[in-house]
């Protein structure tokens, strides 16, 4: 039985969630001028890129299973000074296979940190509501897309690349502090089953059998990988696309990813409210009919104002597909765990990023990259169908105690064939 747990201020996790994203966005401008300032050369780029992800890949899952198990505190206290000290240490060695060394470090460390964070916010949600969920998320992107980058630059300018790193360790080092405010030291995990995980290779596999058996989380998780993907996507290669097919200067096409970040970061604060008084079904059919015009409207070359419009709307439909999506998460958490539910959610998206960013390049090389823009717009509008029938014919039978219940059943049978 879990221990008593006091709520944490709400104004506490929000900076929390500030200080989460506010150092991967200085540590985004510092690890990517780093290495060109080291002269990597083409391929040593590309491994410093999939650095950034190959340990996030690998640890999600086994990370979800340690925060089910000891509760996200500790993970958190762990995943923030190991990150900090390695960004701390980085500029040490100027060298770039010592980047990249560093690099892979804190993309294994990294997930203790996050998943951590995205548990707690999950844990929340249901004390605060939908209407407040985003602001979790929103600041974290805040610092993530809009302050991390330009406090970056500023301090690149003036202390260079020692006093980057080391203003990214101060930023994890925060975090640590405020998690002793925001975070319930004490509190661990409601099992469903009443037992903890145990860390393995039988409990992994079964957290990815889930994707398969709870239709939910199957789904909500090909939403989330999807609109990761195109997230990677467009962050990419719409600067490519305004350089070549619309002759945009840098500084324009630039600009593309702040409107687009900018109304990613408004819907996420603001669209919470839509949801409560929508509810799921209609909040995803508007999410997904948005995002399916920004898509359709960045497909064609029809003029450089279009551009500038579907990017804006892209952001709107991304970031309420996102609130959807956590939502949902947090639902499913109550039955699941919510260290589970992170770990698949924490290695979802990077995931969808990674696919989008590798496959993008490929399929772009050969199609164009604006016509690509064209199928995800199509795989949206069936997102949109699919939403619309599937709330239709399940809502009755999921609701209430009996489909909670329901729920329990399900999850203990697959238990049960999986030992």
């Amino acid at each position: 039985m879990s221990a008593p747990s006091r709520r944490p201020a709400f104004g506490w996790i929000v900076l929390l969630a500030c200080f989460g994203g506010l150092g991967i966005g200085i540590a985004r401008v510092a690890t990517s001028l780093y290495s060109i300032e080291l002269q990597a050369t083409e391929f040593q780029l590309g491994l410093i890129a999939a650095a950034q992800s190959v340990g996030i890949l690998f640890t999600s899952l086994p990370v979800g299973i340690l925060v089910q198990r000891h509760g996200p505190f500790p993970l958190l206290c762990i995943g923030s000074l190991s990150c900090g000290l390695v960004y701390a240490v980085t500029p040490a060695m100027p060298s770039i296979w010592f980047l990249i060394l560093c690099t892979t470090l804190v993309s294994v460390a990294m997930p203790m940190r996050f998943i951590s964070l995205n548990t707690i916010f999950l844990q929340q949600t249901k004390a605060l509501g939908a209407a407040r969920a985003g602001w979790f998320r929103g600041a974290h992107m805040t610092g993530f897309l809009l302050v991390g980058p330009i406090l970056g630059v500023f301090i690149l300018e003036r202390f260079r690349f020692s006093g980057a790193f080391l203003a990214i360790a101060s930023t994890f080092l925060a975090t640590f502090f405020a998690a002793f405010r925001a975070v319930d030291r004490h509190s661990r995990m409601p099992q469903s089953d009443g037992k903890r995980p145990v860390l393995g290779w039988k409990e992994i596999a079964s957290q990815l059998r889930l994707l398969f058996v709870m239709p939910d989380l199957g789904r909500t998780s090909l939403y989330e990988f999807f609109t990761q993907s195109i997230t990677s996507f467009f962050g990419f290669f719409i600067v490519v696309i305004a350089l070549q097919n619309y002759r945009f200067s840098s500084h324009d096409a630039a600009m593309l990813l702040t409107l687009e970040g900018g109304t990613f970061v408004a819907a996420l604060f603001l669209s919470g409210t839509l949801l409560n008084r929508w509810g799921t079904k209609r909040f995803y059919q508007l999410s997904f009919s948005l995002l399916a015009a920004a898509l359709l409207l960045l497909a064609p070359q029809k003029g450089a104002l279009l551009l500038w419009a579907a990017s804006g709307l892209l952001g709107i439909g991304l970031g309420m597909v996102y609130i959807g999506n956590f939502i949902t998460y947090a639902h499913l958490g109550e039955t699941l765990g919510m260290g589970r539910v992170s770990g698949i959610s924490g290695l979802i998206g990077p995931t969808g990023g990674f696919a989008g960013s590798l496959l993008g390049g490929w399929l772009g090389g050969l199609w164009g990259f604006q016509t690509l823009f064209l199928p995800m717009g199509l795989v949206c509008l069936l997102f949109l169908w699919q939403a619309s029938r599937r709330r239709e014919r399940g809502k009755a039978a999921d609701s209430g105690e009996h489909g909670q219940a329901c729920e329990m059943s399900r999850i203990s049978s697959f238990e049960e064939g999986a030992t």
